[in-house]
């Protein structure tokens, strides 16, 4: 467990005199959903539709309002979220797929004017402060996401700690007026049902599910409209404020959740996973990923149905190839049927030559997905297909569709020094040539910006770093990876020396011209710029996939 050091509480009391303006990290939200791991992740959302939640794997937030971004102080009014558990503000923490979100509502004073401190419900955390926000300013975030019609096919569940009073009326209002008509009705005083699932909510034209402890509401809309516990929906979250766990302190330092125990939580059955200080870069959204093996699916070679691999994770393959078959049955037993090998499509005929419940199935979350492991393994099987394709609309899987990359993924660019230009901290910084290795921070994808199927002789392209960050050639001659959006100066054109007809290939000798119509060039002493007029051999770079 990560060990969070007494200096966080010697911030927090400079902090006091301070006046804060909160802002997220640098990294782009949007670059990172259109990544590998963004779109891994979706995929994985939209598997588990029909399962029940309580079986769900789900990443969500702790006080998920109590963030750096709305950090602030106010000499009249007071200092706010001095503590912040998060670094983005709500609606982005939903962007970066946080599907669990917590909201604690507090009806306390609120300084609305010199002379007025009237109650009002607003986001605590701890001691309220009479510069906290408005119940309503949280709310709003969650209506601007779910207005998206990108999200429509997402299921929230919103958790309100109740510290409100009595007062749900005004709660019911303030959540109804914004979102009311996305809200799942609990039809009274229950517990989120075992056999609840995301597609339930779905086909009721809803997108919410209310949870709201503190038992029952007296107030009969509320109570109609709110869950009042999560049933067998098991969940684990951490808390390293200082402010909320100030006694740990003095022990050397407060726990907080690592990128393994996101991954074993979920291995072991864990349903919900509230994180602090959810962000892009740390491991622990990406060790949420259990299904697709990195940079899969990739339809490579016309690959259209889903395997699992040696590994556990998934691969697209050629859905004539010859390999076992995944077999489950109604109680969730996993059997891979010895001796019998063939084509995606004998899935269904396979399993239930079996017997009793047995189907043609695919894994819906992480421990189901170890227990077809090890079924596979007890077989001596490495590879077994799954009830999981994509052969009616390419990039759509189980209803969840893809934005299809064009281009070419993961390849390096090797100069005539031996050495391979990289993307220091894995890019929104230096771009340099002197690296002797491939690793992540040598790893681009090259996007085809031009028409055509493929990357050829002059097409227009840009190179994206693993991390989401563009290439680009300034007007200074400078080569950097600072850029999360692709304007002119992130547009090259390719120059094919090996091939100027055919599709970008393997080992294939290029160079890229600028915008400026100038070339990238790797010095000698390491460096890259995109500064020379014409393509000498310090301008050509061997790609490598």
């Amino acid at each position: 467990m990560i060990k969070k050091p007494l200096l966080t509480l010697l911030s927090v009391t400079l902090a006091l005199g301070l006046s804060f303006a909160g802002n997220a990290a640098a990294d782009s939200i949007d670059a990172f959903n259109s990544s590998w791991l963004g779109n891994a992740l979706d995929l994985q959302r939209g598997l588990d539709n029909n399962a029940p939640i309580k079986d769900n794997n789900i990443l969500g937030t702790h006080n998920s309002y109590n963030s750096e971004v709305y950090t602030a102080c106010n000499f009249s009014v007071g200092c706010r979220y001095l503590d912040p558990q998060q670094k983005y503000s709500v609606k982005d923490q939903l962007r970066m797929g946080a599907r669990f979100i917590e909201m604690d509502v507090h009806w306390t004073a609120k300084m609305e004017s010199l002379f007025s401190y009237p109650k009002r419900l607003l986001l605590c955390h701890g001691v309220c402060s009479l510069n906290d926000k408005y119940a309503t300013e949280g709310f709003n975030e969650i209506k601007d996401w779910l207005n998206d019609a990108n999200n429509a096919d997402e299921v929230i569940i919103l958790y309100i700690e109740d510290h409100s009073d009595g007062h749900h009326s005004d709660l019911y209002s303030q959540l109804n007026d914004r979102f009311g008509s996305k809200i799942y009705a609990s039809g009274g005083c229950s517990s989120l049902p075992d056999s609840l699932t995301k597609a339930q909510v779905l086909s009721a034209g809803k997108q919410v599910i209310l949870w709201k402890d503190g038992g029952c509401s007296s107030n009969s809309n509320m109570a109609n409209q709110a869950f009042t516990g999560l049933g067998n929906v098991g969940r684990i979250w951490e808390d390293a404020t200082t402010l909320g766990t100030i006694a740990e302190l003095f022990d050397g330092g407060i726990d907080s959740l690592t990128a393994s125990e996101v991954r074993d939580g979920f291995a072991t059955g864990a349903n919900i996973i509230n994180l602090d200080d959810m962000v892009m870069d740390d491991g622990r959204i990406e060790a949420a990923i259990w299904s697709w093996n990195t940079n899969e699916p990739n339809n490579a070679n016309n690959e259209d149905c889903a395997a699992q691999t040696s590994s556990g994770r998934w691969n697209d393959a050629n859905c004539n190839n010859s390999y076992a078959y995944a077999c489950e049955d109604n109680s969730g037993n996993w059997v891979v049927a010895n001796a019998t090998t063939g084509a995606w499509s004998n899935g269904e005929s396979v399993c239930s030559e079996l017997g009793g419940s047995y189907q043609f199935s695919v894994p819906t979350n992480s421990q189901a997905n170890q227990a077809l492991k090890a079924a596979k393994e007890a077989e001596g099987y490495n590879t077994v297909w799954l009830n999981y394709d994509d052969r009616s609309i390419e990039g759509n899987w189980a209803g969840v569709q893809l934005d299809t990359f064009t281009g070419q993924k993961n390849l390096a660019f090797k100069s005539a020094h031996n050495k391979y230009l990289v993307t220091e901290n894995n890019g929104g910084g230096d771009v340099n040539a002197n690296r002797s290795a491939i690793g992540s921070w040598e790893t681009f994808n090259m996007e085809l910006l031009s028409s055509g199927s493929c990357i050829t002789h002059g097409s227009q392209v840009a190179v994206l770093t693993q991390a989401g960050y563009y290439l680009r050639a300034t007007s200074g001659g400078d080569l950097d990876a600072k850029a999360s959006a692709i304007g002119s100066w992130e547009v090259f054109t390719l120059v094919n020396h090996s091939n100027n007809s055919g599709c970008l290939a393997n080992n294939q000798l290029v160079s890229l011209k600028s915008a400026h119509n100038k070339y990238v060039v790797a010095e000698s002493n390491g460096d890259a710029n995109a500064n020379r007029s014409a393509i000498g051999s310090w301008e050509k770079f061997t790609v490598k996939f």
